[in-house]
């Protein structure tokens, strides 16, 4: 039986709304805004992990496979942690996680386990040591391996250093040399904006740890010119409404409002799609577009993200003891910010 659709309520639109218009007013295209692609040219925020400006504005392949495999580190823990271990990572280091030939050259005269994607997949059993934290494995414990090393480096859970070949190993395994050869082959197979979005989706996603979260996240960066400005060169030509990045904050959104619908990824975008069908966003802000469920998203993820808006010294909840008091009351009940702020205003001052 199909899941039931579920239709967003007025009140939650009514709230939505009222999310997105502050952070239209307070985050959106400074340099606080975080996750979209402009934070990712910059060094006090990714390290050497930076992707060179202009590089990525041409399209060109080497900043955008850097652009994705340094977005795909951004799981499973905030985003200032992440910030502090690629600030923690060398040039050369750096460059060799995000150098597609590099680390195709590097598998090639490897371990026979990551030759191949689907052999990475399957068979590589990449771990971390829990008392030595060095990388190890069960098939070849006593040899040196570039996962290995890329595992200790990223700080994460033991499997995390597959990511970085893995993303190299996807783009040879879809039959394309790099990332913008990715995006003609599938052009050239159809001219339906959306079955482009959905075939780029699924082909980024064959590689380890890039889920539909993280390929909507590098997809709508490089096709949402509302989100990223100059910085999306594959705007033309596909339906980058598609792309909805569903994480943890985002879910916490979903509770706070009751949505009630199913839990499965599909359902929550969709959801997510009819709340920004409703906030027209050209009333909010004139000159963006009506309907652009990326940025209505985008919103609902600041708006929510509690440790980047406390890291933020000009975030509205710091501003002064009573700041949240100005604050419209349907803001309230979602508000992380508002729970304690009063205890912290106290001791931080105003700013």
């Amino acid at each position: 039986m199909a899941a039931q659709i579920t239709r967003p309520t007025a009140q939650q639109v009514a709230t939505t709304t009222a999310v997105t218009a502050w952070y239209l007013r307070s985050y959106y295209g400074t340099p606080d805004d975080v996750g979209v692609a402009e934070m990712f040219c910059r060094r006090d925020r990714v390290g050497e992990f930076a992707v060179d400006r202009s590089d990525l504005k041409a399209g060109k392949p080497e900043a955008l496979f850097r652009l994705l495999v340094t977005m795909t580190m951004f799981q499973r823990r905030s985003d200032l942690q992440i910030m502090r271990v690629l600030n923690g990572i060398g040039a050369s280091d750096a460059r060799e996680m995000t150098d597609a030939a590099r680390l195709l050259n590097l598998a090639d005269s490897g371990c026979e386990h990551a030759h191949t994607l689907d052999a990475l997949l399957s068979r590589c059993d990449l771990a971390k040591c829990g008392v030595t934290k060095r990388g190890t494995c069960g098939q070849k414990p006593a040899s040196p391996c570039v996962l290995k090393r890329h595992t200790e480096l990223l700080k994460r859970y033991g499997h995390f250093g597959k990511m970085p070949t893995s993303v190299a190993l996807m783009l040879r395994a879809n039959g394309v040399a790099d990332l913008p050869a990715l995006r003609e082959s599938i052009w050239a197979r159809t001219d339906d904006r959306t079955a482009r979005a959905v075939e780029l989706e699924g082909a980024v996603s064959r590689a380890w740890r890039i889920s539909e979260k993280i390929a909507a996240m590098f997809l709508s960066a490089v096709t949402n010119e509302a989100l990223s400005g100059d910085l999306a060169p594959w705007a033309d030509g596909v339906d980058a409404s598609h792309f909805v990045v569903i994480d943890s904050n985002v879910d916490l959104f979903l509770a706070a409002i009751g949505y009630s619908g199913s839990k499965t990824y599909r359902a929550r975008r969709t959801f997510i799609q009819d709340l920004a069908r409703s906030v027209r966003l050209d009333r909010i802000m004139p000159g963006l577009e009506c309907y652009n469920p990326r940025v209505v998203q985008q919103g609902l993820y600041m708006f929510m993200s509690e440790s980047n808006r406390r890291a933020c010294r000009r975030d509205c909840s710091l501003l002064e003891p009573t700041a949240c008091g100005t604050c419209p009351a349907i803001l309230a009940d979602p508000c992380p910010r508002r729970r304690g702020v009063t205890d912290e205003a106290a001791v931080v001052g105003p700013r």
